[in-house]
């Protein structure tokens, strides 16, 4: 029963939610479709989004095939600077370019759980447009306010985990419960990089690092600086993407340990 009234409660509020969009058969078009869509087709509207301190805006675009919204993000600035687990103390930015970068790299991850962004000019300046996420029932603050479970929990709290991975990878230091969004089949959607990538070459964070999938971890110990180059297309520095990488093998080599500890059956799931 209580499976069924969380059900019913995410399907009453589909269409409801901020980050949510009537997207029709635009839903079904492929990354590179969708990257194609952001890119060019024609900004009919824009509004300010409430949520956010960096004020990204929402714009309803359109071309032949349909009408599709997108966030808009276009934040550069610097920030006050980082000061890692061993006292290094790094410059930091709140830059757009790393929500261009986190979809780049989820996608050499196969992850897909962060959505279709490009580089895109808006009213003379660069910018990230951002494929508004679809059939969005709720944020993860809201899952929690209301006490909500999946369905399935353990196949909910995987995805978790591998948000917390994630982000522990491209030092995203703004993960909050607003940016973590469920879709209406309880698949989690990650938003808002903006503050990532700082040329940190540790862990962040180790409390964040439980679990992993094996697909995900062999998928981090394939990457290679020229793979990641390519993909972000410029959008990071090679200080960043030097970052990244050493970051990667000491999250690699934090679960071998672990899985040393306490077993693989614990520590890493399908």
């Amino acid at each position: 029963m209580t499976r069924w009234v969380a059900r019913c409660t995410l399907l009453l509020v589909v269409g409801l939610r901020l980050w949510s969009a009537d997207s029709g058969s635009l839903a079904t078009l492929s990354d590179q479709q969708k990257e194609q869509f952001l890119a060019a087709a024609r900004v009919v509207s824009v509004t300010g989004i409430s949520h956010g301190v960096t004020h990204p805006l929402r714009a309803k675009l359109a071309n032949d095939q349909g009408t599709h919204d997108a966030q808009i993000q276009r934040v550069e600035l610097d920030m006050p600077d980082f000061f890692g687990r061993d006292g290094t103390r790094l410059p930091m930015r709140d830059s757009w370019k790393f929500n261009v970068a986190a979809y780049k790299i989820d996608r050499l991850l196969g992850m897909h759980m962060v959505p279709v962004t490009v580089l895109r000019r808006y009213q003379g300046k660069p910018a990230a447009f951002t494929w508004w996420a679809d059939r969005v029932a709720m944020e993860e603050v809201e899952r929690r306010r209301k006490e909500l479970e999946a369905p399935d929990k353990e196949a909910f709290e995987r995805q978790v985990e591998t948000g917390r991975v994630f982000d522990e990878l491209i030092i995203n230091i703004d993960r909050n419960l607003s940016n973590l969004l469920i879709t209406d089949d309880w698949k989690l959607v990650l938003i808002d990089h903006t503050r990532s990538f700082v040329p940190y070459s540790g862990i962040r964070n180790p409390a964040n690092l439980n679990r992993c999938s094996r697909r995900l971890l062999d998928a981090m110990k394939r990457l290679t600086a020229a793979d990641v180059s390519k993909a972000v297309d410029g959008n990071l520095t090679p200080k960043e993407i030097e970052a990244l990488l050493a970051r990667r093998d000491k999250i690699v080599a934090f679960f071998a340990a672990r899985v040393a500890e306490k077993g693989e059956k614990a520590v890493l799931f399908p």
